[in-house]
């Protein structure tokens, strides 16, 4: 069953939507499967203090959020399969190279385990590079594990390549 023949809606995230997105994440990861590198998880990226959440008991994540959020709201996307948000996107500009410029990058796509294999994220990571092009970028970067081949046949198959910088990393 393709995404259109689950009735999939994608539209822009909404505060509202992150208890399923934190949701999602928690579950892929506990499948050992993230969509994104490693390190990245949606609650560094929302910057949740997790301090706060064992104190206060909040009853949402949103009661976490310890930053500003509206910039990663504006790049972000929800797949919904019948009302529920089943899939999402973040993104975020920057500016790289010299002189700078303007490049988009696909933070971390998540889609729920058993919705998996059904076209939402490729949905998710059309309207985000569809998004990105209506501000004028021309260039849209993600990052990966270079061991998860599922991934980068992915990546691949959505029309991406290998860019020209190397990510060297040091452990201390």
């Amino acid at each position: 069953m393709t995404s259109s023949e689950l009735k999939t809606e994608v539209r822009p995230m909404i505060l509202e939507d992150l208890d399923a997105i934190f949701s999602i994440d928690h579950k892929i990861r506990r499948m050992g499967k993230a969509i994104t590198y490693a390190n990245l998880t949606t609650e560094r990226i929302f910057t949740i203090d997790r301090h706060v959440g064992r104190l206060a008991k909040p009853s949402s994540y949103v009661d976490l959020i310890t930053g500003d959020v509206s910039g990663l709201l504006d790049l972000g996307f929800v797949a919904e399969v019948e009302g529920h948000v089943r899939g999402f996107i973040l993104g975020r500009v920057a500016h790289a190279g010299e002189p700078p410029t303007e490049e988009g990058w696909i933070l971390i796509v998540g889609v729920h385990p058993d919705y998996l294999q059904k076209g939402i994220a490729t949905e998710l990571v059309n309207v985000i590079c569809e998004k990105y092009r209506s501000k004028g970028i021309k260039k849209v970067r993600v990052r990966i594990e270079q061991r998860d081949k599922e991934l980068l046949g992915f990546v691949e198959h959505m029309g991406f390549s290998v860019g020209h910088l190397i990510d060297y990393c040091k452990t201390m």
